[in-house]
């Protein structure tokens, strides 16, 4: 990502009766998209906002149909080859060994505690300024995709570029990844039930230890993304909220008055109904009838051997109830309960009471029409449903699955900063408050 590349928005305008100016998520989306269309190629310049996603009714639309997508062409590389190709351009499937990947420049090996016995393992870049002193800004916390650590070439790119542009940087591994996962081998993955809180601590811990720190966002791909989502909902949830079993309840802290990632959270080719995912993995796949969920495949495969699990399985489910069979943490509530945690969309009669409603930091929601994965209908589904302003969704007629710099660089990168910006982002208004 180079300086050109960069393009950035007008500031918003002040309101008619001169109060500072003031904008919703939404409506700082509909601004930003507007002005950032033109580093798109004629034929993409169309995209869904917020309010494209549903009709009067309130129902939401057909995606395929308004952006020439049909979902039937979204699996075969005759007929989404783009999305294919800038998929491949931005994956990554290498896993960092022995002590990690490669040092990176002007960043840091830090461990942040989020529970008594767990410690979170990253890498911490701070924005110098002039002076060659830390700089007082924000700084986003990147989340790769399902299974990623720092050895995803894309996490490092993307925290060279954002520290480059002022801001601060922690590039996290979760629970049973990378050297957290190196340190803590009996600590399996939760998916995000218990990971939820650990981003909160994970904000409190880059707040109150470093004053250089104003504020925190985050970025997240893939699952990196749902876990965003997640924890949009967790920081506003409440006491009661019936998305949260009492056996996972009992595992959580009481709930801090504090907000968390303030400065906004981005979520990239989220994968809204993976439970249809957890289904279709039961069987096996064919390379060149379903080169999507063959390849995914491989890496439950992958990741069953690296944990040493009892079958080499190809089953997201089975996987699934492995790392929770296995894990000290994990042993007081039921997969069940897990997937009640963590489910966004509604999927067949399992209840799915609605999370979004709660988020009160911004949270933007960027997905490509052409995603052979992760299908794009999922997200204005859930548009339709959300009255929220704080929430917003965008979707690109390209992209593919998380291959949003491959498809194009200058609008992503332009989307990517301005949205964090301090003074022209969609957080600008809660920092003037």
């Amino acid at each position: 990502m180079k300086p050109g590349d960069f393009h950035r928005i007008s500031p918003p305008s002040a309101s008619a009766n001169g109060d500072p100016p003031c904008e919703t998520t939404r409506e700082w989306l509909v601004r930003a998209a507007g002005e950032l269309s033109p580093l798109l190629e004629p034929a993409h310049q169309r995209y869904l906002t917020t309010a494209d996603m549903s009709d009067e009714d309130g129902r939401p639309c057909d995606v395929g149909v308004l952006l020439d997508r049909p979902t039937g062409e979204m699996n075969s590389i005759l007929t989404n080859y783009f999305g294919f190709l800038h998929t491949a351009q931005a994956a990554s499937q290498k896993w960092a060994d022995g002590d990690g990947p490669p040092p990176w420049p002007h960043f840091e090996q830090v461990w942040i505690p989020v529970d008594e016995h767990v410690q979170l393992s990253g890498r911490l870049g701070f924005a110098l300024g002039p002076n060659g002193r830390r700089r007082h800004a924000d700084c986003i916390v990147l989340l790769p995709g399902l299974f990623g650590d720092n050895g995803v070439t894309r996490t490092r790119d993307l925290a060279l570029a954002l520290r480059d542009r002022g801001f601060h940087v922690l590039a996290l591994e979760l629970r049973g990844h990378g050297q957290t996962d190196r340190r803590y081998p009996n600590v399996f993955y939760t998916f995000g039930s218990l990971e939820s809180q650990d981003l909160m601590r994970v904000s409190e811990w880059l707040e109150d230890r470093f004053s250089e720190v104003r504020r925190t966002g985050l970025i997240g791909f893939c699952w990196g993304g749902n876990l965003g989502i997640l924890a949009a909902w967790f920081d506003g949830r409440q006491p009661d909220d019936p998305s949260i079993p009492d056996s996972i309840a009992a595992r959580l802290a009481p709930i801090s008055p504090r907000r968390h990632y303030t400065a906004g959270i981005l979520a990239f080719s989220v994968l809204l109904r993976w439970e249809q995912a957890v289904d279709q993995t039961a069987t096996l796949h064919d390379p060149w009838r379903d080169p999507v969920f063959h390849a995914f495949q491989q890496v439950i495969r992958d990741r069953a051997r690296m944990k040493q699990h009892p079958s080499m399985t190809t089953d997201l489910g089975r996987l699934i109830e492995y790392e929770y069979g296995r894990s000290e943490f994990t042993t007081a509530f039921s997969v069940m309960d897990a997937y009640r945690f963590i489910r966004l969309v509604p999927y067949q009669d399992r209840p799915c009471p609605p999370k979004l409603n709660r988020v009160r930091v911004p949270l933007l929601l960027v997905h490509a029409a052409n995603d052979m994965f992760a299908l794009p209908q999922a997200i204005a589904d859930l548009m339709a449903s959300t009255e929220n302003p704080n929430v917003a969704g965008l979707i690109l007629r390209g992209g593919g699955h998380v291959g949003f710099f491959a498809y194009n660089q200058a609008y992503t990168y332009s989307l990517i900063l301005n949205f964090f910006d301090s003074q022209r982002g969609s957080a600008a208004c809660a920092l003037a408050r």
